[in-house]
């Protein structure tokens, strides 16, 4: 059973990746699909640092899951710039005399 109801639409969209020369598998082995713009919607919404129930209710998806799992590319986040944006959690150090242990 087809997935959308009026299949020329799929159809006229493979044939305008061909015609402006995409090839319909990258180089990372994903295909080039109704599904790929979205992915790349939700991916960049990510990027952009939209809230994720955002993200969800843009994509009119009925599950997180759907939107996190399936349709943000992690290869596209910048995961190691969200972990260096965090504060630093690190205790300052002590002056030498209140490092010292207090004998009694």
């Amino acid at each position: 059973m087809p997935l959308f109801a009026h299949p020329p639409t799929i159809r006229t969209f493979d044939s305008d990746c061909r015609a402006a020369g995409i090839a319909k598998v990258d180089a990372r082995g994903r295909v080039i699909d109704i599904h790929a713009l979205r992915t790349t919607f939700a991916t960049h919404l990510a990027v952009a640092g939209v809230h994720p129930r955002i993200t969800q209710a843009a994509m009119r998806h009925s599950r997180m899951e759907l939107t996190n799992t399936y349709y943000t590319d992690p290869a596209l986040l910048d995961v190691a710039g969200a972990v260096n944006a965090l504060p630093d959690f690190a205790a300052p150090a002590l002056p030498a005399a209140e490092a010292a242990p207090h004998s009694t």
